[in-house]
């Protein structure tokens, strides 16, 4: 008797990008526009409900079960139970031959979405991981509404403290003051992630998911870190700034540096009982460690309670060779943050 042919390799696994934003912010103009640039070919893409992306005018080619394929080569399909099963679904198709290879997948969320519970998917399911690697976050902010949305709404003002970048819409429809002062918002919420501008969701692909955009906004990030406040060096605050900006809900940004090359081991066990004690409310941590023994940084980035794997890098974006941590957080002073890191840095 034969032996069955063998299932064909899944392949390396996936960079997985979410699309969030308030009602209105301009998610599904954001995302029509994208589909149609040659540079999104071979993209899937899930979307909540497939009722409310428009994509009658990218002519669908071809249709199966439960998701369709795009003239522009992308493949759009819904949610089918829970995220798990349906990006599990898409790679055996794919694996399969039943729909074409994808090398990127897009998520795109309701309005009314905390993204955290999906980042902490993307992050943690281990089945997950042979398939899709969480890339980043890009939220839109509808530059009409955002200054009350921002204060009213608690899900506006996490989507965009969550996001690695944000999307800035309708602004032709706003006074270059209002402009000014919605950035401003958005800077005080999220110190690191750019604010890029798309009138009617045109915008280029690469700026949003390059990694060579990725790594030119570390300067970008830290510089406005360092305007967050004052810094942390060796148990020393610094009076060179305010402590924080507050912002609605309780939602505040702070930046914590360090002069002298820290301990990995000490660091990293100072990470993990924040994350165990502080985690819901720690909605974003990102920075640059100046590690004992290694010549590059290392890069840390966290969501609540958990934190992607650490990455060295080949080089410092500057001439600055302190460590620095930008911290997003709900509800936790910035005090009590400090004095547990200068503590666990003292060896």
């Amino acid at each position: 008797m034969p032996r069955p042919a063998p299932e064909p390799a899944i392949g390396p696994p996936v960079p997985a990008s979410l699309i969030t934003g308030f009602l209105g912010s301009g998610k599904t103009t954001l995302l029509n526009a994208l589909l149609t640039h040659p540079g999104m070919k071979d993209t899937a893409v899930i979307v909540n409900e497939f009722g409310e992306i428009g994509l009658d005018h990218l002519l669908i080619e071809s249709a199966f079960e439960d998701a369709v394929l795009l003239k522009s080569g992308c493949i759009c399909c819904t949610v089918r139970g829970d995220l798990v099963d349906t990006i599990e679904t898409l790679a055996a198709r794919r694996q399969r031959g039943e729909i074409p290879p994808y090398n990127r997948l897009v998520i795109e969320t309701t309005g009314l979405a905390d993204p955290a519970p999906i980042l902490a998917t993307l992050m943690e399911d281990e089945k997950l991981r042979k398939l899709v690697y969480l890339d980043r976050v890009v939220t839109t902010v509808d530059a009409v509404n955002a200054l009350s949305q921002l204060d009213t709404h608690y899900e506006s003002a996490k989507q965009a403290a969550l996001a690695d970048r944000l999307v800035l819409t309708k602004t032709d429809l706003v006074s270059p003051a209002m402009r000014t002062e919605v950035e401003a918002r958005l800077h005080a919420i999220n110190p690191w992630a750019p604010v890029l501008i798309a009138v009617q969701g045109q915008i280029a692909p690469e700026i949003l998911f390059s990694d060579a955009h990725v790594a030119e906004s570390w300067n970008t990030r830290l510089e406005a870190a360092s305007r967050l406040g004052p810094g942390h060096d060796d148990g020393h605050d610094h009076e060179s700034g305010p402590e924080h900006l507050a912002t609605a809900h309780g939602i505040t940004s702070f930046t914590l540096t360090h002069d002298a090359p820290v301990a990995w081991e000490n660091l990293s066990a100072w990470l993990e009982s924040l994350a165990s004690l502080k985690g819901p409310d720690l909605l974003r941590m990102k920075g640059l460690v100046n590690v004992r023994g290694r010549s590059g940084p290392v890069s840390i980035n966290g969501v609540q309670h958990l934190f992607h794997p650490p990455r060295e890098l080949k080089s410092w974006p500057d001439a600055d060779r302190r460590t620095r941590i930008v911290f997003i957080t709900h509800d936790i002073p910035r005090e009590a943050v400090a004095r547990s890191f200068a503590a666990a840095l003292k060896n």
